[in-house]
């Protein structure tokens, strides 16, 4: 990974996908979905708690990438991402925060393990 960069989480990487790079937006729930207003989702990393979040189907091409903190390769959600071909991490391991805007690096270059770092953090005013 280059630059300045906060590791935060580790998990299981779906597909070799090199660096990706987007900005964290944590989806909670069907609402979550509903509630985008033709936003540019193409930088974004959508962060979700649960394996199975077929709720994301609707936007799920329009992503950059998915950090799932559950699931497993054979999970709806996996086969969801890589029918998609949008990058994704599951059973994401959690050792620092990643909140809501914060510019996120995804290492996907190894086969098996997925880094996930914080180049950025959300500016709050």
């Amino acid at each position: 990974m280059s630059g300045d960069l906060n590791e935060v989480a580790t998990g299981t990487n779906l597909f070799v996908a090199g660096e990706v790079t987007g900005v964290a937006r944590w989806f909670n729930d069907t609402s979550d979905v509903l509630s985008i207003d033709d936003d540019d989702l193409e930088d974004t990393v959508a962060f979700v708690n649960k394996g199975g979040m077929t709720f994301l189907s609707p936007i799920l091409p329009d992503l950059r990438a998915i950090v799932c903190t559950a699931g497993s390769r054979e999970s709806h959600l996996a086969i969801l991402s890589r029918e998609s071909d949008v990058p994704c991490v599951l059973a994401a391991q959690l050792t620092g925060e990643i909140s809501d805007g914060d510019r996120v690096v995804l290492d996907l270059g190894d086969p098996e393990t997925a880094r996930i770092s914080v180049a950025s953090p959300a500016v709050t005013a």
